[in-house]
């Protein structure tokens, strides 16, 4: 086994609450599945911020419906009034409950310019109408 030379440190907790869905059905492409997403929440002691709209999943499903590929994008607004984008892909295991992901961070905000040079990983599970992600940055 390799020693893997990164550590996680943990970035927040993140709840998405589920908005609207749209399903395009089988198109000349592929099937997508367009679903909202109503409010949210990331908590944690470097990044405190509410999801607002825009905010949404442009997912894949499997042809099973089992497995979907995640395209989220959120806009978040910290606390502190710094606007931040978020865009995340990774997979959901719907049999499971659980969705893995790796967010990526864009803002012009110096106090979170950080975020701009991280790379986060996420795994969440669902909770009624909600998914909770536990979010870390890999350093």
């Amino acid at each position: 086994m390799i020693d893997l030379p990164f550590d996680l440190v943990p970035l927040a907790t993140v709840r998405v609450t589920r908005g609207d869905v749209h399903r395009l059905g089988q198109t000349a492409f592929h099937r997508r599945v367009i679903g909202g997403i109503s409010r949210g929440r990331w908590e944690g002691e470097r990044l405190s911020a509410d999801i607002v709209q825009p905010a949404g999943d442009w997912a894949l499903p499997s042809t099973d419906g089992t497995i979907m590929l995640l395209d989220v994008r959120q806009t978040l607004v910290t606390d502190d009034g710094a606007t931040i984008y978020v865009t995340y892909q990774g997979r959901a295991d719907r049999g499971r409950g659980t969705y893995t992901v790796a967010p990526t961070f864009e803002t012009d905000d110096e106090r979170y310019a950080w975020l701009n040079a991280i790379q986060a990983i996420g795994q969440g599970r669902t909770e009624g109408d909600d998914i909770v992600y536990a979010m870390f940055e890999v350093r």
